[in-house]
């Protein structure tokens, strides 16, 4: 059983969106470990949410959509690791954008793999999927384990399940070390609100600072869902590349389930605002019942003596001191904030 993480001395480790919310704390990790980081993103410019000392990690910009260009990075970098967490995260908008959530999720791993095939470069890769490849629960406390079968429901998702039989595929054929990624849902932090606990969090926080109507509006709060702090989550991914076995493919979440109702009345009670109401919009039907599905991380913990450092309970009132600094930040500064 591996340890979660040795010092990775004269190591060259390249992230693929780097900027993004998992990429930033995978760098934030690693910089205690690899002996040098580089980062690849779409942008030239590191968010301004991110840590000053992040920044000082070399910044490369491509889109994924040349081969060559990307080939013509990895010679320059020539990295012994790459873990490549670019990709097009919400699954809702991928219903609207589905060409687009295609060609990240899938187009850029193949623009990826093919760069390392003409580069000539030896690097062993982390692909991270998602928990989502597996579908939703045929019953109740379903356990979805690594060899349960792929039945993506979204788009988002079904892109994701294809590149993640294409890096299975790519190390069968080409011989690329590639280990393959499938986290359930990670929060913390600097993620968009986009997602549920970042959303409630922001709305919590404007409500206290902003003097809002004491109103969170949510989807629907019934399903269960397994939580997991993404500082947590890419600990998982650094000890994965160092002990992962390539062409397998790993679990990674908790292990315990809590309703989304039950996570927000938690947020509620870290508010310094009394009565706080809760307005939530019920789909307008739905024939397919909600069963709970249980995340399998048995192979997960056979392979590394890692588990969540950070509580639910941490990680939540982390978002919403998160959310709080940054509307307080925007109330002491608004010109920087238009």
């Amino acid at each position: 059983m591996g340890t979660v993480n040795k010092k990775m001395d004269g190591s060259r480790v390249l992230i693929t969106g780097i900027t993004g919310f998992a990429g930033s704390y995978l760098a934030e990790h690693l910089q205690g470990y690899a002996g040098e980081i580089h980062g690849i993103s779409r942008s030239e410019k590191w968010p301004e949410n991110i840590p000053s000392h992040l920044q000082k990690i070399p910044l490369h910009t491509s889109n994924f959509k040349d081969s060559v260009q990307v080939a013509s990075l990895l010679k320059k970098i020539n990295p012994t690791h790459i873990y490549h967490l670019a990709g097009f995260a919400q699954t809702g908008k991928s219903f609207t954008n589905t060409s687009e959530a295609w060609a990240v999720n899938l187009g850029a791993p193949q623009i990826l793999y093919d760069a390392i095939k003409k580069s000539g470069i030896t690097a062993k890769v982390l692909f991270a999927g998602s928990g989502l490849v597996y579908g939703t629960a045929k019953y109740d406390k379903e356990i979805k384990t690594e060899s349960s079968e792929l039945m993506p429901q979204s788009p988002y998702a079904s892109s994701k399940a294809a590149s993640d039989l294409l890096s299975y595929q790519v190390w069968v054929n080409d011989g690329i070390e590639i280990i393959r990624a499938r986290p359930f849902n990670h929060i913390g932090p600097r993620q968009s609100i986009d997602f549920a606990m970042a959303s409630f969090s922001k709305q919590i926080a404007e409500i206290e600072l902003l003097k809002k109507p004491p109103i969170i509006k949510t989807g629907s709060l019934s399903a269960f869902r397994d939580l997991t702090d993404v500082r947590d989550t890419v600990k998982a991914y650094a000890g994965l590349m160092e002990h992962g076995k390539p062409g397998e493919a790993y679990n990674i979440g908790s292990g315990k389930n809590i309703r989304i109702s039950d996570a927000l009345k938690i947020l509620v009670s870290f508010s310094n605002t009394p009565n706080l109401k809760i307005e939530e919009e019920l789909p307008s039907s739905s024939s397919q019942k909600d069963f709970e599905l249980l995340v399998g991380i048995d192979k997960l913990n056979e392979t590394l003596s890692w588990k969540p450092i950070f509580s639910l309970d941490e990680t939540l009132s982390d978002t919403l001191n998160y959310w709080r600094q940054i509307i307080a930040t925007t109330l002491q500064n608004p010109k920087e904030s238009k």
